[in-house]
């Protein structure tokens, strides 16, 4: 179905066209603007988060050289496996309720996730696989047993100091 306009139909467009043309090019120009600050808050916002997850991530970061270093003697004594590996945390409820909030008073419950062995067993059924255990629970041990008596040496080592600063009355004790 074409149409044909008629000579006054071509008349009222162009005329109408021509009134509305300068409110079109202000609607042009409006919409660039929006367009541009859509792309300057979008740059802000991709910026702000940018900043945001590197503030977290160094703090995340510093968290977890505090729990290396307090997890060190416990991957010593386990070949390698660190708290988060073997410990479940769980609160519980004690059954009392505060008296400043009226909640339940929490307590947190720290329950091995393995409390029959010392390293988390493995999935694989392989061959060997028991002597491989017993060979590494010999390393474990042998490992336990070095921690325990460097500890037992700095000990004595800090006692026999100790001896030899009995005196109260040497220059060294003053």
């Amino acid at each position: 179905m074409e149409k044909t306009f008629s000579k006054i139909e071509i008349s009222v467009i162009k005329s109408t066209a021509k009134n509305a043309a300068q409110f079109v090019a202000k609607k042009q120009k409006v919409e660039a603007q929006i367009k541009e600050v859509e792309e300057k808050v979008a740059e802000q916002i991709k910026k702000r988060v940018a900043e945001k997850i590197e503030k977290l991530e160094a703090e995340k970061a510093g968290y977890q050289a505090i729990i290396d270093s307090l997890n060190t003697p416990v991957k010593q004594i386990t070949g390698g496996y660190t708290t988060e590996d073997l410990v479940d945390i769980k609160k519980e409820g004690t059954g009392s309720l505060d008296s400043k909030t009226g909640k339940e008073i929490m307590k947190t419950v720290y329950v091995l996730k393995y409390p029959d062995t010392v390293i988390p067993p493995t999935t694989e059924d392989t061959p060997g696989s028991d002597y491989d255990a017993d060979v590494e629970n010999t390393q474990h041990e042998a490992a336990q047993e070095e921690v325990i008596e460097e500890l037992v040496a700095v000990d004595a080592q800090a006692q026999e100091e100790a001896e030899a600063n009995t005196d109260p009355f040497s220059e060294e004790g003053w």
